[in-house]
């Protein structure tokens, strides 16, 4: 029930007719307090009623004078529910009786028994004139004494309480360290004046002006807003009239729970399981989210002011599936398939998104499948898929791409729900595939029972495929070629061979094979050999035998070719003393060859001695030596008689004498000799001397 400004309760209506009844309400509203004033003396049992009782409260009028008691008394009209009065009471509250007393005039009061409580609603109907000055205040009743509040005066019906927003309805939206809350106009409650009190867990109120609000239908109010903490905000409104003062504010709104500006981010870590037999893997996330500290008003669930953390999956194999993202809650751990994903840790607040962590879990290269388990054909019609069917799997996808290629280049299909054949086998065919001859291929099959959740897809089998028919790839291409034998000692040889191009397949080759047999065809033996060597010994050969040699290369389920015969043989040896007999001959022929270069050596020179005897060497010889006493003397001979003997002409010598000092400081004989023909029959030696020596 409302009232408008004329005081009369119901609803207004338009027109003539409506002018009349609102009239008529307007009267009763007037006559209805004066009828009860003139009405005689009640009795008790006549204020058991509703209403305001017009009798003597059941106590003694007299007050204690106490500084406690009931105080702030407001009273208001309510828009939506009549009228009310509020108080409140300092003082021990057990067995206080509170009691609202209400005059027109001195001589004619009423009181309405609220007990224990500290506010009390009425309407126009009970008894109290709202259209007109009245006067009101609490008596408290506690012990036998009787505390009462200041008095008011008004028209009730002309001081209006808004309501407050409500807490559901506010909106906000946050930017640059400010929230701007908005809401709709309560109705009939245009021209308020709003306020706001704020705080942060730990923290006192904090007031706040939104001032008054001019925008018709919207109300809104910009408060500041933190950028890493949770703030509880609260609203009230209050009339403002022009040249009067402001009436009551209405309660407090309910908790407005604002986060904070920016999320904390998530710091997790993540680790990666093996895949498992079932084609799945555990993906666990270690470490603690972030926990922000709420204000009491929003620690309930979902109040607002939380940061929720939720995990957002992208699956990147397969890309031809329906969803590759799905966002659902963060829970430790996730079994995931080996695809490759992104996976992130997204915060969320009222605010919308915040930071991220997001971690790439690579796809499971590795093969993991039984040798044999997926069987591919190809023949005229096309090629076939054939691979163990799985138990609720509603559809699989088939994914493959050349080894080492980027994955742009992959290939996906999906196949539609089957039934799988009497084998227990799954099926997949296509007339033209892009599979080409002489090619490593990854090839990955994932089911799933739910194919729009990529949270539900599992690793049936990856393996490796060599391109192209497996049996003329095992018997052409995967033949091992440039085989080559070299000699290791009289009865070994090793053989070496280019690696099968099956080998660049992991877990296509499974073994090289080695045979060799003699001239006569006789198998000697078959080694196998490891798919990652390409080198083996062959021992216990015979010596002047002919061989050949060949090798293949078998896959988990074929036998290779052989590679061309290639023949060798090991030379018969020759017997040690023969060898050495050849040994001797060749040194006795080199001391032979020394010996007679020795001999000729010496006895060409015993010959030249002889041809060419040498000459002599005078100045070597001590004859020409003289005294150093005589060294200043000329010596001259006249005739050929001072000499003894006779010199053939072919001996004549010429001897010149320089004198120097020698090393002692003596003159000492310096010779020069030289073949000097003459007309004479006698040498003739002269010395020359040097004059004094010095």
């Amino acid at each position: 029930m409302f009232r408008g400004e004329d005081g009369v309760a119901g609803r207004s209506s338009s027109g003539p007719a409506g002018h009349c009844v609102g009239s008529m309400e307007q009267a009763w509203a007037r006559l209805v307090p004066l009828l009860l004033l003139l009405l005689p003396g009640r009795g008790a049992e006549a204020c058991s009623t509703s209403g305001c009782c017009f009798q003597d409260p059941p106590y003694p009028d007299a007050d204690s004078g106490s500084a406690s008691g009931p105080k702030d008394l407001t009273c208001y009209r309510i828009v939506s529910a009549g009228y009310e009065c509020s108080w409140k009471y300092e003082g021990p509250t057990a067995g206080v009786s509170h009691f609202l007393r209400c005059c027109l005039k001195s001589e004619h009061c009423c009181y309405f028994a609220a007990g224990s409580a500290t506010s009390l609603q009425f309407s126009d109907q009970d008894g109290v004139a709202v259209l007109q000055l009245v006067t009101l205040w609490v008596e408290s009743r506690a012990e036998n004494q009787t505390q009462k509040s200041p008095k008011i005066t008004l028209k009730l019906h002309s001081t209006v309480k808004y309501d407050p927003p409500s807490a559901r309805d506010i909106t906000m939206s946050g930017s640059a360290g400010q929230v701007l809350l908005k809401w709709e106009t309560p109705a009939r409650q245009d021209g308020a004046e709003v306020q706001f009190r704020h705080r942060t867990a730990g923290s006192l109120w904090k007031l706040g002006n939104c001032g008054r609000q001019e925008d018709a239908g919207f109300e809104s109010c910009l408060c500041p807003l933190w950028t890493d903490a949770a703030q509880e905000f609260q609203l009230r409104r209050r009339r403002l009239r022009p040249g009067a003062p402001g009436d009551p504010w209405s309660s407090w709104s309910s908790p407005v729970c604002v986060p904070p500006e920016h999320p904390p981010k998530p710091t997790l870590k993540f680790s990666v399981e093996a895949l498992r037999p079932h084609g799945r893997r555990q993906v666990t996330l270690h470490g603690q989210l972030p926990q922000l500290e709420l204000p009491e008003g929003c620690l309930g669930s979902n109040s607002g002011g939380e940061v929720t953390y939720r995990a957002r999956l992208h699956m990147l194999s397969c890309t031809c599936k329906t969803k590759s993202t799905m966002t659902f809650q963060l829970r430790k751990p996730l079994n995931l398939s080996g695809a490759a994903y992104d996976l992130a840790v997204v915060s969320q607040n009222r605010f919308g998104p915040g930071p991220n962590q997001t971690w790439h879990i690579p796809a499971q290269t590795h093969t993991h499948t039984e040798p044999g388990a997926l069987n591919i054909s190809v023949g005229a019609d096309g090629t076939t898929m054939h691979w163990p069917a799985q138990a609720g799997a509603k559809t699989y996808c088939i994914e493959w791409q050349p080894q080492g290629q980027d994955r742009n280049l992959t290939h996906c299909a999906l196949t539609p729900p089957q039934d799988p054949d009497p084998t227990g086998m799954a099926t997949y065919s296509w007339s033209r595939g892009p599979m080409e001859q002489k090619v490593c291929y990854h090839i990955t099959i994932f089911a799933s029972p739910r194919p729009e959740k990529p949270i539900s897809w599992s690793t049936v089998l990856s393996t490796y495929h060599f391109g192209g028919d497996v049996l003329v790839a095992a018997s052409g291409a995967g033949r091992p070629q440039h085989v080559l034998v070299k000699k290791l000692s009289q009865d070994s040889v090793s053989v070496d061979w280019t690696p099968s191009p099956l080998s660049t397949c992991p877990g296509v080759l499974k073994e090289y094979v080695v045979r060799y047999q003699d001239e006569e065809g006789n198998l000697m033996s078959e080694l196998p050999v490891k798919p990652t060597e390409t080198q083996v010994t062959l021992g216990g050969l015979r010596a002047g035998t002919a061989y050949t040699v060949q090798v293949r290369a078998d896959t988990a389920t074929l036998q290779g070719a052989w590679s061309q015969p290639q023949p060798f043989s090991i030379e018969v040896q020759v017997s040690r003393l023969f060898d050495l007999s050849i040994l001797l001959v060749s040194l006795g022929s080199f001391a032979s060859i020394l010996l007679l270069g020795v001999v000729g050596y010496l006895s060409l020179n015993r010959v030249v001695r002889h041809l060419c005897p040498p000459l002599p060497t005078p100045c070597a010889s001590t004859v020409i030596e003289f005294p150093s006493s005589q060294g200043k003397q000329a010596w001259q001979w006249a005739s050929p008689a001072d000499f003894p003997e006779e010199v053939s002409l072919k001996e004549a010598l010429v001897v010149n004498t320089s004198w120097e000092k020698g090393a002692a400081g003596f003159p000492s004989a310096m010779c020069e000799v030289s073949d000097f023909p003459t007309s004479s029959s006698i040498p003739v030696i002269s010395l020359l001397g040097g004059g004094e020596p010095s």
